[in-house]
């Protein structure tokens, strides 16, 4: 694995703190007017969703952030109120609304003031933080993402990786599916490393390399090979 996790690392540190206004979604195929989508729920208690371009938020039954109110929740799907218009959304789903069309398989960034592309996606299905680093080889979580997670990292095959601070150590895993806004990637070669170095997930070219990439100024398009 070939990395440049000193100055990722040090820039994403500095980052989450600010997520809300820092981390930017990716547009899905179609937009609400208040962009949200649901990425974990806790039937009949409590829902975590992704609400215009931001961090995952924990809402309670009962509770508005941002002009969304959750409704309800059951094992599959969370019922919210957004923009005053009641909607069901399945779990990990993207919320069919009017808006701008975007091709199917296109994945948008755009970068923020530092030049650095940030995303939440899913992986298995449980939200993740991903800063976008084409120079890493493989996606990469720290061990407490995995466990978070509940990955079975510690059944992959040990691995040692060389990067900037030296010999890390690890797990080479497959991870079932990755998910950036409406794309869902099978199979993402990834590795799991022995430490909690990592304050961000790396999305790598296990990921990225699927996509046909175009730099336009300040955006990142992927766009799905076929």
């Amino acid at each position: 694995m070939t990395t440049h996790p000193t100055s990722t690392r040090a820039v994403a540190a500095r980052r989450i703190g600010s997520y809300v206004c820092g981390t930017l979604l990716l547009l899905p195929a179609l937009c609400l007017a208040t962009d949200v989508r649901v990425v974990a729920v806790t039937p009949g208690r409590s829902a975590e969703v992704v609400i215009e371009h931001g961090a995952p938020v924990t809402l309670e039954v009962g509770e508005t952030v941002d002009g969304v109110k959750l409704l309800g929740a059951n094992r599959s799907s969370a019922v919210l109120s957004v923009d005053g218009i009641t909607r069901t959304l399945k779990l990990g789903e993207d919320p069919a609304a009017v808006g701008e069309a975007v091709a199917a398989g296109t994945i948008t960034l755009s970068a923020d003031g530092r030049g650095q592309f940030f995303t939440t996606g899913t992986v298995n299905g449980r939200a993740v933080h991903f800063v976008v680093d084409t120079g890493a080889t493989i996606t990469a979580l720290s061990r407490a993402d995995a466990g978070r997670i509940g990955l079975d990292y510690r059944g992959g095959r040990p691995v040692q990786a060389m990067t900037v601070n030296g010999v890390v150590h690890g797990w080479s895993v497959s991870l079932g599916s990755v998910r950036v806004g409406d794309v869902t990637e099978h199979d993402v070669d990834a590795v799991v490393i022995d430490n909690d170095s990592l304050p961000l997930a790396l999305l790598g070219m296990s990921f990225l390399g699927r996509f046909d990439m175009h730099r336009q100024g300040a955006r990142l398009v992927l766009y799905r090979r076929h």
